[in-house]
């Protein structure tokens, strides 16, 4: 079998920072537990090994898992962003906190700060539910959800030139379908196209692997919104092959992958290295089979 690794791979920069800055939380505090506000990054193999470095993920509602701690604990923001109200929370029990929002996400939650406070009305085009989306929405009311796939009620929006800023995760070659169309409505809106360099990226590398592979794997947790990019991008432009998204090498295992010939790997921005190394590996036995 002839295998193409797509890249990059491995961890973003922001996923990076954020496990370093998670190590480092439990080295200043070697004595305590450190718990993580949710998933650390989208994927669960890499918070299956925190666990095992015994980090504890809360994965319930964040002010009621806030609420549960106690002064002195050491709590982990993860990579996503969160809302300022968290922050006085957690502030406010007298815990340690450690943020690791992303740099771009964190830069992104700044510029929408400043449209408001300059009188602006915001448009933010991300999915509904995801927590790059529910911090951005939490600065203030008058930001605005685009949501991707049920639009936006323009009614809301009376601002004649909003500012138009989106999740770092999404499909790079959708964003000029949702320019399009606010255009229609708002002619004079104001666009910054915000996907970050690592999603962007792993999905111009995914079109440009040979047009006759048979089988493109796309690794990571299906949480992860770079991720589910990457395997709809795949599945679009490649609709001969067989893509499929999974978490790791076992996931593999219930396919008979004997007839394939050429196959891609692909990976998402939270994904650890040596998951697809695992993944290379088992599909390259195909050879002596």
């Amino acid at each position: 079998m002839q295998i193409t690794l797509i890249k990059p791979q491995g961890f973003c920069g922001g996923v990076t920072r954020a496990v370093s800055l998670a190590k480092k939380a439990k080295e200043d505090h070697p004595s305590k537990d450190i718990y993580i506000l949710g998933m650390l990054a989208h994927n669960q193999t890499l918070i299956d090994d925190l666990s095992k470095q015994g980090f504890i993920t809360l994965l319930g509602n964040e002010e009621e898992e806030i609420n549960k701690l106690k002064k002195g604990d050491v709590i982990v923001f993860t990579a996503h962003g969160h809302s300022e109200y968290l922050d006085n929370l957690a502030i406010s029990k007298g815990l340690i906190t450690y943020d690791a929002t992303c740099f771009k996400v964190k830069s992104n939650l700044e510029k929408i700060q400043k449209e408001i406070e300059d009188g602006h009305q915001v448009i933010y085009i991300g999915q509904k539910g995801h927590k790059e989306t529910e911090a951005a929405l939490s600065i203030s009311p008058q930001v605005s959800l685009y949501d991707t796939k049920l639009l936006i009620n323009y009614y809301l929006i009376t601002d004649k030139n909003p500012y138009v800023i989106n999740q770092t995760t999404l499909n790079y070659y959708e964003l000029t379908r949702f320019y399009d169309d606010i255009k229609k409505h708002i002619p004079g809106a104001r666009f910054e196209n915000e996907i970050c360099d690592a999603t962007r990226l792993r999905q111009e590398a995914m079109l440009h692997i040979d047009k006759d592979v048979e089988l493109i794997v796309v690794v990571g947790h299906k949480k992860s919104s770079n991720t589910n990019r990457l395997f709809d991008i795949a599945k679009t432009h490649y609709p001969d092959a067989l893509v499929m998204m999974v978490n790791d090498v076992e996931d593999m295992k219930v396919f008979d992958l004997s007839l394939i010939k050429k196959a891609a790997i692909a990976s998402g921005a939270s994904t650890p290295s040596y998951i697809v190394d695992e993944i290379y590996e088992y599909l390259s036995k195909y050879d002596s089979r």
